[in-house]
């Protein structure tokens, strides 16, 4: 009998080794190479059917648990260094959403071949063939693509079959350096990730909001009786779409809900954190929040999925098609250094600049530069602005076309448009949308703030009080590693005290809003403190009231002036 089992394992045994020969292969080959040659492989096995017996069910397990971590290897590469080839790029791109286009495949065929008979390898092949659907529109959403032909039906299809399985809410681990999960779960992250297609994430918000996700979602339900107190979302599993929210809606057999109250909390709970700068105690969280993108992505999130202050953006007026060339800038700093130039260049021409009423608001719109601040008579070349092609414009917005790298821009960045052929001033607005064409461009879609704006001096009176009465120590280091935005100006003075900063003023005449406002840098913004303003060599007290909006590095501030006994009150 024991001889007999030897024989028997002896000759499963070469079936088994033959697989994963090529499997071995990959150590000696570096990480992009290793996942093309993986693909080709993988694909001339499954076109044998080979994977139905166990034996090489299980090679496909080991190989796909082997081929994961090079994978994720690549995809940190990919998401977190900006300046890369764009041959390399495309090389990266297509290799790894071809391998977890082929492992899904793999994994898609056999669940439907063999679910009707129960393996127990069924739980398994279900999650990891819905990660990797997750995978592929990750990573078409890197690139600015849309989804997969067809992926939300198959997805849906998956989810059935668990279903009728009764193992949606089962626990398992689809990789072994991942968390337990359940297929309810996944099925969740991958339709709440397709809700945000149309906002042009970048590669670092995608992997944040994909991690947030993950560890916010594992104990969520999903229902097939709708209850409108409860229920946000839905997905309709005939169609070929991902998580909706409810509006307008009929319920129907084929659609499934779920409530993402626990989520829309820890969003919450993520922005004030930010607001008020506490340090969780759980690192999870924390590392959230410390994210680069995590103001910006929870601001969205919040307004994409939360049940009470969801308001879908519309444009009001239609833009009109038109060709015109532009010099834009990218990002609060360069913004401001652009709009400062052309202030020099214009009080150098004209040795004075437009004075207006005596009221707060009209000096402030119409300021010059301080009497005490020394120009050299020359004429700056702008460095930080590139050239743009607008093709379609209204008074509320701007569509137009850039060459700049996708790495280099992002949804809520501020830009600065200077029309070629028009004398006029700098357009401020905001990137709403990005998406890409042919030639490598960019389609950039911004919503203007102001047809004007101008560069004020400003100082927080509050910190420099502080430092002057003595504040010393973890204070003094913390206040100074506040410095200036705006790079270009001297970050802090002979004292130690911090300089001023630049700030950006849009007047209630040329904006939108019809509501003055002024542009402050996040990193210099405390909120009710008091700021000194430089007009016109003159100083005048302010104090920020409302936040209009607000982004990663810029706020959009409501002011009020403050008279000097409140100052001393």
């Amino acid at each position: 009998m024991e001889f007999l089992q030897k024989i028997f394992n002896h000759s499963k045994a070469p079936k088994h080794l033959d697989v994963l020969a090529w499997g071995n292969e990959l150590d000696g080959m570096d990480d992009i190479s290793a996942i093309e040659h993986s693909t080709k492989r993988l694909n001339e096995d499954s076109k044998k059917n080979i994977f139905q017996d166990d034996q090489y069910l299980e090679a496909l397990f080991s190989i796909d648990e082997k081929t994961h971590i090079i994978v994720e290897r690549i995809t940190a590469h990919y998401i977190n260094i900006d300046n890369m080839s764009i041959e390399l790029e495309e090389r990266i791109a297509n290799a790894v959403f071809l391998y977890y286009r082929q492992q899904f495949l793999i994994y898609y065929t056999l669940i439907e071949n063999l679910a009707a008979f129960q393996p127990k390898s069924l739980l398994l092949m279900l999650v990891r063939a819905i990660n990797h659907a997750t995978q592929m529109i990750k990573w078409r959403y890197y690139n600015y693509q849309s989804a997969p032909a067809n992926v939300w039906s198959q997805l849906s299809k998956l989810y059935l079959i668990a279903e009728k399985q009764a193992i949606l809410d089962s626990y398992v681990r689809t990789y072994n350096d991942q968390e337990i999960s359940t297929i309810s779960s996944g099925y969740i992250q991958a339709c709440m990730l397709g809700s945000l297609e149309s906002l042009s994430f970048q590669r670092k918000q995608i992997e944040l909001v994909s991690k947030m996700l993950a560890s916010w979602t594992p104990k969520i339900l999903i229902q097939n009786k709708y209850d409108q107190n409860k229920h946000l979302f839905y997905v309709d599993t005939s169609s070929d779409s991902p998580a909706k929210r409810i509006r307008n809606f009929k319920p129907s057999d084929s659609c499934r809900y779920w409530c993402f109250d626990s989520v829309n909390l820890k969003v919450e709970l993520c922005l004030s954190l930010i607001e008020y700068n506490i340090s969780p105690k759980q690192q999870e969280m924390k590392d959230f929040i410390t994210d680069k993108y995590a103001l910006a992505t929870l601001g969205i999130l919040r307004t994409e999925w939360s049940r009470i202050e969801y308001k879908r953006q519309r444009r009001n007026i239609e833009r009109v098609k038109t060709t015109k060339y532009a010099t834009t800038t990218f990002g609060f700093e360069d913004t401001c250094y652009h709009i400062k130039q052309h202030e020099n260049i214009r009080v150098q021409r004209s040795g004075k600049s437009y004075q207006g009423n005596k009221s707060f608001d009209e000096r402030l719109a119409t300021h010059s530069l301080s009497k005490d601040q020394t120009e050299p008579n020359v004429i700056y070349l702008d460095l930080g602005a590139g050239q743009s092609k607008i093709i379609d414009e209204s008074s509320q917005g701007i569509g137009m076309y850039t060459n700049k790298p996708a790495h280099e821009v992002s949804l809520g960045m501020l830009v600065g448009v200077s029309i070629t052929d028009e004398k006029i001033d700098t357009k401020i607005g905001v990137i709403r949308s990005i998406k890409p064409v042919i030639g490598h461009e960019l389609h950039i879609g911004i919503e203007l703030l102001s047809t004007s704006a101008f560069c004020v001096e400003a100082e927080n009176i509050s910190l420099t009080t502080s430092k002057s009465s003595g504040a010393t120590g973890a204070g003094d280091n913390n206040n100074s590693a506040k410095t200036s935005s705006f790079t270009r100006t001297p970050p802090v003075n002979l004292n130690g005290i911090a300089s001023s900063f630049t700030c950006l003023f849009l007047p209630k005449v040329f904006t939108n809003s019809k509501q003055e406002s002024i542009l402050v840098p996040r990193l210099h913004y405390n909120k009710n403190d008091v700021y000194k303003i430089n007009l016109s060599g003159k100083d005048f007290q302010v104090k920020f009231t409302e936040t209009l909006e607000y982004h990663d590095n810029w706020l959009r501030i409501v002011y009020a002036e403050v008279e000097e006994k409140q100052l001393v009150a």
